[in-house]
């Protein structure tokens, strides 16, 4: 039923988004749709709302289109060895083979903050924003925080 209803969203967007002025949104809801599936199967297993992993993925990778998520396939501005043998890349945000292992490695991340036993199950977006923002996870954690939940107000609900 999410799905179905996501798929009517999208294409009322598109209709509604043909012409130059709706880029964003084009942009947002093509990123929101083709990880959807993948960030649903990784919010019931990390208890992790997907419309949280799907919105930091999409502001940390310009909605998939940035340098690092294309060449390191690291969506979530993960620092670690960008592995630069295989990638030919020389950055400090870690490379991962594909976007799946991003978006694994980001749930495994989360994960291992102090914060995360307390706000396992939880959907509160803004809160879950907050608490990842407040482990040194943005240089300005209120105003990421606020981007984070701010897109997860508009292509989630």
């Amino acid at each position: 039923m999410r799905l179905m209803v996501r798929s009517l969203l999208f294409s009322l967007l598109v209709f509604f988004c043909l012409g130059s002025t709706c880029k964003i949104y084009g942009q947002s809801v093509t990123y929101f749709a083709k990880y959807d599936k993948l960030a649903d199967s990784l919010s019931r297993i990390y208890k992790i709302p997907s419309c949280i992993i799907l919105s930091v993925g999409f502001l940390e990778s310009g909605g998939g289109t940035s340098n690092v998520a294309k060449k390191l396939h690291n969506h979530f501005g993960i620092v670690g060895d960008c592995n630069y043998r295989v990638s030919r890349y020389k950055s400090s945000y870690k490379y991962y083979p594909t976007i799946r292992e991003s978006f694994i490695g980001f749930c495994e991340l989360m994960k291992s903050k102090k914060f995360y036993a307390s706000m396992v199950g939880s959907k509160d977006q803004k809160l879950w924003a907050k608490k990842i923002a407040a482990t040194g996870y943005a240089a300005n954690p209120t105003k990421w925080s606020n981007a984070v939940y701010s897109i997860s107000k508009k292509y989630c609900n």
